[in-house]
């Protein structure tokens, strides 16, 4: 009977090693699969924020670049109203100057007005057309 025992034991030490080798290779199935999961989670994590950082860096360089144009387009109306401001005092100036030496002489030369008036209506007709403009880029 001993021999019966022995057999037993034996089946139940197999059986138990079978148990523990079946749990060991289930667990390193698992854990290998946990990894290879958590990789592919942390690539299309980081593929996607590649994605974010470069449509980021392309609108921040659409935005420069609009940035820069307003910029000169403002430099570039500041130049023309500096240019329109100067002349319409250079006009007021000489009408003034001339209304002065036309007080000085005996008969008084008639006042330059429709000159001034032309050139102010240039000047305003300029302000609508560049008005019009930026509605139009708008």
């Amino acid at each position: 009977m001993l021999g019966g025992d022995v057999v037993t034991r034996i089946r139940i030490i197999v059986a138990i090693v079978i148990a523990l080798a079946i749990v060991a290779g289930v667990a390193m199935i698992r854990r290998g699969g946990e990894t290879a999961g958590a990789a592919k989670v942390t690539a299309k994590a980081e593929k996607a924020h590649a994605e974010r950082i470069t449509e980021a860096r392309t609108d921040e360089r659409a935005a420069t670049s609009v940035t820069q144009a307003i910029a000169a387009r403002t430099v570039r109306i500041d130049a023309q109203t500096d240019a329109y401001v100067q002349s319409t005092i250079e006009d007021l100036r000489n009408a003034l100057n001339d209304a002065s030496s036309a007080a000085d002489a005996a008969a008084v030369p008639a006042a330059p007005v429709d000159r001034l008036r032309d050139s102010i209506n240039a000047g305003i007709d300029r302000s609508n057309r560049a008005a019009e403009a930026a509605d139009a880029a708008r």
